[in-house]
């Protein structure tokens, strides 16, 4: 079969092919039987188990694309990658591309007045699908971040009952009961914050396929 490199394998990441008929397969750096193979490059393979095996350059022939045209068709469905929750991405697409990405726009246009509102809910639905493809990255069901949507609004509830229930003279241990489950709530969403970081956001993605799906292409170191 003929096809062409879409990515070379990377410490953290398999190596992608693109066949004739337009399927992608996967390959490590053993089934590479020439150095300088790289990206771009047409290639003669077999496939074994959904996987590109025997990998030999085509002689005669130019790369297909440039290497740092490869990085882009990897990641050519932009839309994809921030509305749609199905799938998983490493931790380096998230920060670099979800994270800092959402941040400048909402920082850049949220000042805007009329344009704000609808940016804030853009960008919120896509940090939500991009925080479930992380979850999903670790094997993790992405419904893990519906936890700070429940717990900040019960503190927020919580502290306004205990506030308001301190004008009334008879509402005897309300204001102290409900401002313990505000403060109880409110140290739950810290601590939740600080695991869902170090244990989802920041963490390595599983390197073989999961329940979720099969790893990026894209480097998630």
């Amino acid at each position: 079969m003929r096809g062409y490199i879409l990515a070379v394998p990377e410490a953290n990441a398999p190596g992608a092919i693109s066949g004739d008929v337009g399927q992608r397969y996967r390959f490590s750096s053993a089934d590479l039987n020439s150095n300088g193979t790289r990206a771009g490059h047409a290639v003669d393979f077999i496939v074994v188990d959904g996987e590109a095996r025997e990998i030999y350059p085509v002689p005669g022939q130019a790369p297909v694309f440039s290497p740092a045209f490869s990085k882009a068709v990897r990641q050519r469905d932009w839309v994809a990658f921030y509305f749609n929750p199905n799938g998983r991405i490493g931790r380096r697409d998230y920060w670099t591309f979800g994270f800092l990405v959402l941040m400048i726009v909402n920082i850049v246009l949220g000042l805007i007045p009329g344009v704000n509102i609808i940016v804030f809910f853009v960008t919120a639905w896509c940090g939500l699908a991009l925080g479930i493809k992380r979850c999903h990255d670790v094997n993790r069901s992405g419904w893990l971040n519906a936890v700070p949507y429940v717990l900040t609004p019960l503190s927020f509830l919580c502290a306004s009952i205990g506030f308001l229930s301190s004008y009334s003279r008879h509402a005897i241990g309300v204001p102290a009961l409900f401002s313990t489950l505000a403060l109880l709530t409110g140290v739950a969403t810290f601590g939740f914050w600080i695991w869902f970081i170090v244990q989802v956001l920041a963490k390595a993605g599983d390197a073989e396929p999961n329940r979720f799906g099969l790893p990026p292409i894209a480097p998630s170191a």
